[in-house]
């Protein structure tokens, strides 16, 4: 079952970060004060994913629980990630709504251009004094 999941999460994942080789967009700007805090941690995402940098995504960018259910045997979250990003297509990311509820909150991402956009909703908490995606794509 743990294998599934985390097979699920890598689909998910990869479709999240199809942005990754296509010209990056900001969505941060267009919110304020913690809106834009979560629409920036989609930004970073989109960034990292563009660098291909699973490590920054897996230890500054995901919650804990979601980096620790991505490590499949010996293979590390950062290594899970690296796979996720290669196996992408070409689409941007860009929030279009964003809704915060105490420590959580949504956003709504569109993914993609066109007539093959796709909205998904990426749910984050706050750990500290950041927030950290806890599901990209519910």
């Amino acid at each position: 079952m743990r294998r599934l999941h985390s097979a699920v999460t890598l689909t998910v994942l990869a479709l999240a970060f199809g942005g990754c080789t296509a010209q990056t967009s900001t969505s941060a700007g267009d919110f304020k004060g913690d809106e834009a805090d979560v629409a920036q941690v989609v930004d970073d995402l989109q960034s990292a994913g563009q660098k291909a940098d699973g490590e920054e995504i897996c230890t500054k960018l995901l919650a804990k629980e979601l980096a620790d259910s991505l490590k499949v045997g010996d293979s590390s979250c950062t290594d899970q990630m690296q796979e996720a990003i290669q196996d992408v297509n070409d689409f941007d990311l860009e929030v279009t709504d964003v809704t915060v509820s105490g420590s959580t909150a949504q956003a709504k991402v569109r993914q993609g251009d066109g007539d093959d956009a796709k909205t998904a909703t990426f749910e984050f908490a706050r750990e500290g004094k950041t927030w950290r995606a806890t599901s990209l794509g519910a």
